[in-house]
């Protein structure tokens, strides 16, 4: 039975590096080793069939700085490994608990984003885009268990992929080769090969979540399924599937719909309520991602929460999201941005907020996109032109609490400037960039995108000034 495992792992690892998309063309290879069971039969195998498969291999080791000088010795065991089989290593040791503290985030968590941080930089430094690590089948069961513990969506059950990129590194590919091969099944060709390694006594402490599975919920699974661990595989690529579905979905349907910037993702209201509730959800999950360079998610709870605000929220409301992100409902659209960036001008042409521009016989202004001049007389081919009072004070500036606007075609009928906006549906967070001429403080003139909305004003008493406004 040992000798079929150790069979099983080595066939295995062969299949899982000849699919596309794993080794391709890839001439190197670095190998994440711990020096435990696992990390050490991968190493071994991929030795045996280095030749085959035509890559120079690395090994990569960190000392997370748990363990103390147990820690130090698996380091060591790992020097001395590759030095035995004439294999180039690379060794470091971090403060995982410091690191932890300065990250805000978990042991584990830490842990995890300090290793996945070392392996990139060994991989820079070698100029290889192929990192291999040891999970296996029975990591991927702990992994979906932890996921559905914690109310994951369909994205969260399908746990590992054989393939996938380096966390914080998309330009590397993470393969899992060994995840079609059980703890047994690794144990076994160890046994088999006489092969000695490291056994990390913190693996065992229920403290850790992972471990708290392992050893408790694990074995209770496996009272009503002893082949629990297969099944838990077996869904993993089952929602790696439907995962998948959805995936093309959404770049086929929600992509074209949805504009993008390195700020905000925004969707068209229509667009977005006539979707599916699974491509809905992705929008929201794929938003915050992006715009957070993947270093944060949406929780599912929070996700279906969101989809529900958006179609209960007024115009001009926000939701916040976490992470320095939020949810805005605009006029005709959803609109997920990171909080204080820009607004976005679109079509309007936009000034500075506080703008206040004193204008006198003669001058030209050109700002925001727009250009005005105050002239002697009326020039042809200009794209509005307003005839006032040569006394009058003229400014160009935004909008001011409380003030009025006089729009032509209404009998000289006032309206609140606000309300004239919001007529217009122009986005609360632009309102105070737009554009206005002011005549002895009233606002004579409105910049909308391409067009001068002109106020009803009274024939000048004295001596015309002409203002002529220019796009």
């Amino acid at each position: 039975m040992k000798t079929l495992r150790g069979c099983k792992l080595r066939s295995e690892l062969w299949k899982a590096l000849r699919q596309p998309g794993a080794l391709d063309d890839a001439a190197g290879l670095v190998v994440a080793v711990s020096g435990g069971a696992d990390s050490v039969a991968l190493l071994h195998a991929l030795r045996g069939l280095q030749g085959q498969l035509g890559i120079a291999l690395h090994v990569a080791s960190l000392d997370h700085g748990l363990r103390g000088e147990a820690g130090a010795r698996d380091l060591a065991f790992v020097a001395a490994l590759a030095a035995e089989w004439r294999l180039p290593c690379a060794l470091d040791a971090v403060d995982v608990p410091r690191l932890s503290r300065e990250w805000g985030i978990g042991i584990e968590a830490a842990g995890r984003r300090a290793r996945y941080n070392f392996l990139t930089q060994v991989a820079a430094r070698l100029d290889i885009d192929c990192v291999a690590v040891a999970h296996h089948a029975d990591d991927q069961a702990e992994t979906i268990l932890m996921h559905m513990a914690r109310g994951s969506g369909l994205r969260g059950l399908r746990g590992m992929r054989p393939a996938s990129t380096l966390p914080g590194c998309p330009a590397i590919r993470l393969l899992r080769p060994l995840l079609g091969c059980s703890r047994a099944d690794i144990e076994a060709y160890c046994a088999q090969y006489k092969l000695a390694y490291c056994t990390d006594v913190s693996n065992s402490d229920p403290r850790y979540r992972r471990n708290y599975i392992r050893s408790e919920i694990i074995p209770r699974l496996q009272m009503l399924n002893p082949a629990a661990a297969r099944a838990l595989q077996r869904l993993s690529e089952s929602a790696a599937v439907d995962d998948e579905f959805i995936r093309q979905q959404f770049s086929e349907i929600v992509e074209p719909a949805a504009s993008k910037t390195p700020d905000r993702w925004r969707i068209g209201k229509a667009a977005y309520f006539s979707l599916h509730a699974a491509l809905r959800r992705r929008f929201l999950l794929a938003a915050v991602q992006k715009l957070t360079e993947g270093s944060a998610g949406l929780m599912h709870d929070l996700v279906i929460e969101l989809d529900a605000w958006a179609r209960a929220a007024r115009v001009g409301a926000c939701r916040d999201v976490g992470a320095g992100i939020q949810l805005r409902c605009d006029y005709d659209a959803l609109v997920v941005e990171k909080r204080g960036a820009m607004p976005e001008a679109g079509r309007y042409r936009l000034i500075p907020q506080e703008t206040n521009i004193k204008l006198a016989a003669g001058q030209a202004v050109s700002l925001g996109g727009i250009r005005l001049r105050v002239a002697p007389e009326i020039e042809a081919q200009r794209l509005a032109s307003l005839q006032l009072s040569a006394s009058a004070e003229l400014c160009l500036r935004t909008r001011r609490k409380g003030e009025v606007f006089k729009p032509r075609g209404m009998g000289g009928r006032s309206r609140r400037l606000k309300d004239w906006m919001i007529d217009r549906k122009i986005p609360r967070l632009l309102r105070d960039q737009i554009p206005l001429l002011c005549a002895d403080e009233a606002v004579v003139a409105i910049c909308l995108a391409d067009t001068w909305h002109l106020a009803e004003t009274a024939p000048p008493a004295a001596a015309p000034c002409v203002i002529v406004l220019l796009d």
